[in-house]
């Protein structure tokens, strides 16, 4: 990795601006990651934007900052309308915990410029964006906070303590409260950020959910089933929901007695269902996903797949989990 740590400190430092971009709908691992890049480029004196949703959904991304906001830590956030009129020749666009054209927040953006740098810990998808200067994508890491870390630790840099707080929510929520992509390294991470001013309470606030949410979750949960010995399904009704409740309701069904594998399917718009699955390590849920058209990790992938209803997309799903089973 110390190469890449190299090779990247020389396009921060030879660049006139840099672009952060994560994918739609970002979440604390995008986000963190990005806060903690923007705190690094600026010590090299360099002018660097953070692209956002004008309306963000996540819950944690948005306590966080506002947070940021009654702390006055200041970053400059630029919204996809006003983006290109900063965009040169000579700005480097770093895209951050995803590598498929079409999930990143603004698509259009990586065909303006091939300028572009990627740093995601998701298993490599056959979609991915091709145009790149340096691309560095290790499915074996935790979070994409992770990787981050690293860099921290090569350049011999802290970040702000609210930012290393965000940064340890966002590790905390990607690996499930480390009881998945759990590794000696990923908790060498989490006491850097421990070590280097992450506040323990903070980050329980920024956990924190709403309560109606919960109990939406609990209510689709008590529908959910066992599809075989160890596999269980939970399919949600007519309601359109964001992809964070699927891939909560997915984890959440891991918490059960002999649930090793676990799939969430219901609708995230109205021509599109998405699937969201998790396993907790012994199975490989990436390749089920890939198949349908997504990607992810071994413990943690989803997919989402256009103009079909929740049956027809359970349908599909076991079909290729029944093909999976003959190879």
């Amino acid at each position: 990795m110390e190469d890449i740590f190299k090779q990247l400190t020389q396009l921060i430092k030879n660049c006139e601006k840099v672009i952060f971009m994560t994918h739609q709908n970002m979440d604390l691992d995008g986000f963190a990651s990005i806060l903690a890049l923007s705190e690094i480029v600026s010590s090299f004196k360099k002018d660097n934007y953070i692209l956002i949703d004008s309306k963000i959904k996540n819950t944690g991304v948005n306590k966080s900052l506002k947070k940021l906001e009654e702390e006055n830590l200041n970053y400059n956030y630029i919204y996809k309308k006003d983006v290109l009129k900063i965009l040169t020749d000579n700005t480097l666009l770093i895209i951050l915990d995803v590598h498929r054209p079409s999930m990143v927040e603004m698509p259009t953006l990586i065909n303006k410029t091939n300028n572009i740098v990627i740093i995601d810990h998701h298993i490599k998808c056959k979609q991915y964006i091709q145009n790149t200067i340096l691309s560095y994508l290790n499915s074996n890491m935790s979070s994409t906070i992770e990787i981050i870390v690293g860099y921290l630790k090569y350049l011999n840099k802290k970040v702000s303590p609210i930012v290393a707080t965000m940064m340890l929510a966002g590790m905390e929520i990607d690996t499930n409260s480390f009881n998945v992509k759990t590794t000696a390294a990923t908790y060498n991470t989490a006491a850097f950020l421990s070590d280097i001013g992450a506040d323990n309470i903070l980050k329980q606030e920024l956990l924190k959910e709403d309560k109606d949410d919960y109990l939406l979750r609990q209510k689709y949960i008590q529908n959910s089933y066992m599809l075989n010995e160890n596999t269980a399904i939970c399919t949600l009704d007519n309601k359109i929901v964001d992809n964070n409740i699927l891939a909560q309701i997915a984890e959440e069904l891991l918490q059960f007695d002999n649930v090793e594998i676990a799939y969430c399917i219901g609708y995230i718009n109205k021509s599109q269902v998405g699937i969201s699955a998790r396993s907790i390590g012994k199975y490989n849920v990436e390749p089920i996903m890939k198949d349908l058209g997504g990607g992810g990790h071994m413990t943690e992938a989803a997919t989402q797949i256009k103009n079909v209803n929740i049956e027809s997309a359970l349908n599909m799903l076991m079909n290729e989990l029944d093909k999976d089973e003959v190879n």
